[in-house]
């Protein structure tokens, strides 16, 4: 297996932790509130990151003095306001919405990066775009147009994490300077859980000592997933996957994260319904056509056109009189 190949179990363990994180998330806020639950797991990957980085701690404390202010603000939109929604959003909707509607992401980052900074958008991105929306939707709108009722503030809560996290990556792509991706985690990470365990303590019931004594293991085996897999391992795989075989290819794999939703839903007795298909099915078709891969898959089944054989190159009358055989002598 060539070394570009030898990434792929790496990128699909990658969607693997991202898509079963919609469910255990889901399980979670059954015994603690939103807020708490986004505490506590970023509190774990914030351990785990900073032991990582202990080794380059003069690195660390450089980044962050260059890019303290920049720092701030997106640990405030990526990490705290993106995992507070997050857990909002899987306390009131299903994990498979919340998969479905963050499979876009890619899509609301162009669309930012086009309001903000002027980012030109291709024609694929439009279409794309244009497409997963309407799976989106549908997806937010038709059982709420069924019942008479407003939508669901969970998809709310979901699409408003989903414009927080494409704010974070487009405002740390433009403005962090010298600093590494895993820095720059790493210093948000740390940076972005503090809020929440403030918000944590004013939400009750409150994850106090008492509380977190009567949780069951198995709410801790989920925010040691969510924690140490989902927000930290599949982070270095997806970033050994960019290095290797660059962004394009790695994004391919992020097609992936809803299906495993999907599937961890089936797995954990929770409801998944032919809407939540269908519009799936839309919201992927979208992706691919945004990303341009719909073109590299199709690309892929193509035969590859048969050279032409060339012509016998034609020979010149006195190279054929030369070539002809001599006639026999006496004839004449």
């Amino acid at each position: 297996m060539s070394t570009a190949r030898s990434v792929y179990p790496l990128l699909t363990l990658s969607a693997f932790f991202w898509g079963i994180t919609f469910n255990l998330a889901k399980y979670t806020v059954g015994y603690l509130t939103p807020a708490a639950g986004a505490a506590l797991r970023f509190t774990l990957a914030a351990v785990i990151i900073a032991v990582i980085l202990a080794p380059q701690f003069p690195k660390v404390v450089d980044a962050a003095k260059r890019n303290l202010g920049i720092f701030a603000v997106v640990a405030l939109l990526g990490v705290f306001g993106f995992n507070t929604f997050f857990f909002l959003g899987v306390h009131f909707t299903s994990a498979t919405n919340g998969a479905l509607i963050q499979a876009t992401n890619p899509l609301v980052t162009a669309i930012v990066a086009a309001v903000l900074f002027k980012e030109k958008v291709s024609g694929n991105h439009k279409v794309g775009t244009t497409i997963s929306f309407i799976g989106v939707a549908a997806l937010i709108l038709t059982g709420s147009v069924q019942r008479l009722e407003a939508p669901n503030v969970g998809d709310i809560f979901f699409l408003i994490a989903n414009i927080c996290f494409a704010l974070y990556a487009v405002l740390q792509k433009r403005y962090v300077k010298d600093s590494t991706p895993i820095i720059t985690t790493g210093v948000t990470t740390v940076m972005g859980f503090i809020p929440m365990w403030i918000v944590a303590a004013m939400v009750a019931p409150q994850p106090t000592p008492s509380v977190l004594a009567g949780l069951p293991w198995q709410v801790y085996g989920a925010l040691f997933f969510m924690g140490a897999l989902g927000s930290v391992l599949a982070y270095i795989f997806w970033n050994r996957g960019i290095r290797l075989i660059g962004v394009a290819d790695t994004a391919v794999f992020f097609h992936l994260v809803p299906v495993f939703t999907v599937l961890g839903s089936f797995a954990l007795g929770q409801e998944v319904t032919w809407l939540q298909v269908i519009a799936g099915i839309v919201v992927m078709s979208g992706v691919l056509v945004a990303t341009g891969t719909h073109r590299r898959m199709l690309a892929r089944f193509r035969p590859a056109p048969v050279a032409a054989a060339p012509e016998p190159a034609m020979a010149s009358s006195a190279e054929a009189d030369s070539a002809a055989p001599a006639a026999p002598a006496g004839k004449g």
